[in-house]
């Protein structure tokens, strides 16, 4: 990806398909630490937890391992590490009670379960991304060598001057926004 992102920017293509996926790749960030400090917990809820636990015992018992020697966690204290691999297809689970540690390895990693963090585009866009399989975006945009890409993803050369241009506005009777760019 990365060698035929750097053949589309030779080419003059600086926001290609490629290109875009090879920002993903590299913005992506595997791992995912929780920490949960409770008080008070009610009970259905330390219920839940140890139904979930032997749940996932049951579920992935040739991929468990289970440490009670010597686990000294605060009492009101769970930590939960998930680590993804680069293809994201499986992952390692740890799971850091009061009493023990709990150890999945090679769990799959199901789409929309656990969505890791990425330095490039915020939670609710990486959610709407999934929901429409990364075909669609909403997103226009506007470079200084004057190409516009379109929400509907053309891109063309439009020369921006000084004046006011419509970049976008709501189609609907309430006319809710409008985006005008111009060059300074």
């Amino acid at each position: 990806l990365y060698r035929q992102c750097l053949r589309d920017r030779r080419d003059g293509q600086r926001d290609s398909r490629s290109c875009q996926e090879a920002l993903r790749l590299r913005s992506q960030l595997r791992e995912l630490d929780i920490e949960i400090r409770s008080q008070n917990v009610p009970a259905w809820l330390l219920q839940w937890r140890s139904a979930t636990s032997r749940y996932l015992q049951h579920i992935f018992y040739d991929r468990i391992s289970i440490d009670e020697d010597e686990v000294m966690n605060p009492w009101d204290l769970i930590r939960m590490r998930a680590t993804v691999d680069a293809a994201e297809k499986e992952m390692n689970v740890t799971i850091r009670g009061p009493r023990r540690e709990l150890n999945i390895t090679r769990v799959p990693h199901v789409p929309g379960w656990v969505l890791f963090p990425s330095t490039r585009a915020s939670l609710t866009r990486r959610v709407m991304d999934r929901i429409n399989k990364n075909k669609y975006s909403p997103y226009c945009k506007v470079q200084a060598n004057d190409n516009i890409r379109t929400f509907d993803d053309v891109e063309y050369k439009y020369r921006i001057g000084k004046c006011d241009y419509v970049l976008a506005k709501d189609a609907s009777p309430d006319e809710s926004f409008l985006v005008l760019v111009s060059k300074p």
